[in-house]
């Protein structure tokens, strides 16, 4: 599970919080709503960023409204669970999902609906999920969790493949995708559509590699 903490700066009078209200297209101003996705806190910064969907308005159609600025910190607990509601899934997706029928890790219950996308199942057979690779070299696998190099996160580090379970629920198991960055930073996500829609720990704007 992904425990966050959240630390209030002083407001300045240039603060400018990006917010789905007042930089995405897909706000809808007369529902005051995300027009695709349910329960959004659409003042919400850290949600903004890590939304895959988030589509920036022009500037001549952003209308500035003043946010707090946060410093966010992500404490990761035992599990992951980026949308663990089958609800949600049903809202997003539009699909009903029958669990007798359910071939996951072997075999994935939806379709990824992209090229660069390959299904893994775990040496144990536990748990699968899509790889998804926009790391241009060779990455070195780990032998395990502990000996991977870590990045902004305790479960966010450089590996071609997971080497932890993400434990999400079984109907939405075959949307998890191993997303792995330019810098060969691996992480779970969240595919809706085709598109990452949720990713698990948003990389800070001040992070850096330490080597």
């Amino acid at each position: 599970m992904l425990r966050l903490v959240v630390d209030n700066i002083k407001q300045t009078s240039k603060d400018n919080g990006i917010t789905c209200r007042n930089s995405c297209e897909l706000f809808d101003s007369i529902t005051e709503s995300c027009s695709i996705k349910e329960r959004v806190n659409v003042d919400s910064a850290f949600e903004a960023s890590r939304c895959g969907h988030f589509f920036q308005k022009s500037p001549e159609n952003v209308q500035p409204k003043r946010m707090p600025s946060f410093k966010f910190s992500l404490i990761e607990e035992d599990q992951d669970y980026l949308l663990d509601d089958e609800e949600i899934f049903h809202e997003l997706i539009g699909n009903k999902f029958d669990k007798k029928e359910s071939t996951y890790p072997l075999q994935p219950d939806f379709p990824s609906k992209r090229v660069d996308a390959s299904w893994y199942v775990s040496p144990c057979q536990t748990y699968g999920c899509w790889i998804i690779n926009n790391y241009k070299k060779p990455l070195p696998l780990p032998t395990e969790i502990d000996q991977a190099e870590k990045g902004w996160g305790k479960k966010v580090y450089r590996s071609p493949i997971p080497l932890h379970d993400h434990k999400t629920s079984l109907s939405l198991a075959s949307k998890i995708a191993w997303v792995i960055d330019e810098e060969g930073y691996g992480q779970y996500s969240l595919l809706v559509n085709g598109k990452i829609s949720t990713i698990s720990s948003p990389k800070p704007s001040n992070w850096k590699r330490k080597y």
